[in-house]
Parts: C-alpha cells; structure tokens; sequence
C-alpha cells in the first residue's frame, strides 16, 4: 500500500473552515437584510440588526 500524503494540514483546514463559516454568515446577513428591504424596512434599521454598512446594503 502507499502511504497518501495529507491534501492540507491541520491549519490550513482551520483557515479554510473559518473562512468559509465566514462567507456563510456574511451570505445569510444579506439575505435576510434583502427580505426586510423588500418587505419595507427602513435600510438604518436594517444596518442596525444585521450589522451590515450602508454601503454593503446599497451593493445589493
């Protein structure tokens, strides 16, 4: 048998995992700041619940 040479190591494992996790929250966040504007929510109110900038909510 051969022996398979680990792909990533452990760290690079966790920093790709971390940003991932990253992406996902920051995915989810403009998703759901995309369904309160929709729904007529002022865009400061918006910002202030999920965090996001107004440049980040004017982008979408």
């Amino acid at each position: 048998m051969t022996d398979h040479k680990p792909l990533y190591s452990r760290e690079e494992l966790l920093t790709l995992l971390d940003y991932v996790q990253h992406k996902a929250k920051e995915e989810t966040k403009m998703q759901v700041a995309e369904c309160m504007l929709d729904y007529g929510i002022d865009s400061r109110l918006v910002g202030a619940i999920t965090g996001l900038t107004a440049k980040q909510l004017i982008k979408r």
